[in-house]
């Protein structure tokens, strides 16, 4: 799938107006704070994401609007044609041709994979980084992912609770089990569609890695793995001593470990930002292979840490990939871009013609 146009009114700093975007490679140029990031988070939105969260307490509609609202609307190509259309408040109301939409169905009609900076701190960030990176690519993989997730974490909530009390947990526990067993299972499947995909884009790592689910509070699944009961009672004395539930998905970890040791130990930081890379475009084509439809990416400050070297090896994967990108970066010397410039000044959006 691909954008081939999107339109924006009253939306954060963005000029209103529609801009009719190359269907592969878009490199989004300009200085900090000029709306690069919003025109991303946009296109998040039109593709079933909502918001970025690291930006969701401020206004989303234009404080220079006389209207309270904002509106978005995105024109999809193809392996299908879809409109998708959004009324942005503090949320956004989705439509989808016309109709009334979920972002679930949305999401599954035109997939996208969205990484800021934090998110592509796959390798030396905490193991939060690495546990949005699973669930993103597995509400793509898994339409009620994201839905039995949300029940999963309610349910954690209630867990604390009943902890901090002093009371039996162990009615809870038996319906956090099989929430737990599933999402481990997506968890895991996911994490092995990544290595295969991996295959397919090893000229960005600096070397083969490995990679596993560490399954929260019990450890590396392997052959047998320990079940969520058996392992809430080896731990019931430390989660009633702590007050915190212990065992379960919402503690789990991805290990990436390249010859024996920790990727973030054994690579610069160059290779590290390659390394998360490729896992991004691994998890593409494993979207690309399970829904049978092109992924579109949104990449911000692409371009960060890498040396020369690295940016050419980003690119020829960019366009090896033959997906629709999106991608921002504040350095106007990042090198030949093989697809459409666009300069990004004051939330006014220009194609810059070489």
């Amino acid at each position: 799938m691909f954008f081939s146009e999107s339109g924006t009114r009253n939306f954060r700093n963005l000029e209103t107006g529609r801009i009719k975007w190359d269907r592969k490679l878009n490199l989004l140029i300009g200085p900090n704070g000029a709306g690069k990031t919003n025109i991303l988070e946009s296109l998040h939105i039109l593709t079933g994401w909502g918001p970025f969260k690291s930006l969701r307490k401020s206004p989303l509609v234009n404080w220079n609007s006389d209207e309270s609202r904002g509106f978005l609307e995105g024109t999809f190509e193809g392996e299908d044609n879809v409109l998708i259309q959004s009324s942005v408040t503090s949320r956004c109301a989705m439509k989808c041709d016309g109709k009334r939409s979920n972002c679930a169905s949305i999401r599954f009609r035109v997939p996208a994979l969205a990484f800021l900076p934090g998110d592509l701190a796959l390798i030396e960030g905490g193991p939060s980084v690495r546990r949005r990176f699973l669930d993103v690519l597995c509400a793509l993989l898994y339409p009620v992912y994201a839905l039995k997730l949300t029940e999963y974490r309610r349910a954690v909530r209630h867990k604390r609770a009943l902890l901090s009390e002093g009371r039996s947990t162990e009615l809870i526990d038996s319906v956090m089990a099989p929430m737990a067993e599933w999402i481990w299972t997506c968890r895991e499947k996911a994490s092995l569609a990544v290595t295969m995909g991996l295959e397919s884009f090893s000229d960005l790592l600096p070397g083969p890695i490995e990679l596993a689910l560490s399954r929260g509070g019990i450890g590396l699944a392997g052959n047998n793995p320990i079940g969520y009961i058996e392992g809430v009672r080896s731990r019931r004395r430390a989660e009633i001593g702590s007050g915190r539930p212990l065992v379960g998905p919402h503690r789990d970890d991805l290990t990436i470990d390249a010859s024996g040791m920790e990727a973030s130990s054994r690579f610069s930081r160059g290779q590290r930002r390659r390394t998360s890379l490729a896992m991004v475009m691994a998890a593409g084509w494993a979207v690309e292979r399970k829904l049978r439809r092109s992924p579109i990416l949104l990449l911000d400050e692409v371009a960060s840490e890498l040396d020369q070297s690295g940016r050419e090896i980003t690119v020829e994967t960019l366009v090896s990939s033959g997906w629709q990108i999106f991608a921002a970066t504040a350095e106007d010397d990042l090198i030949r871009w093989p697809g459409s410039l666009w300069t990004v000044r004051e939330g006014r959006i220009t194609r810059r013609e070489e």
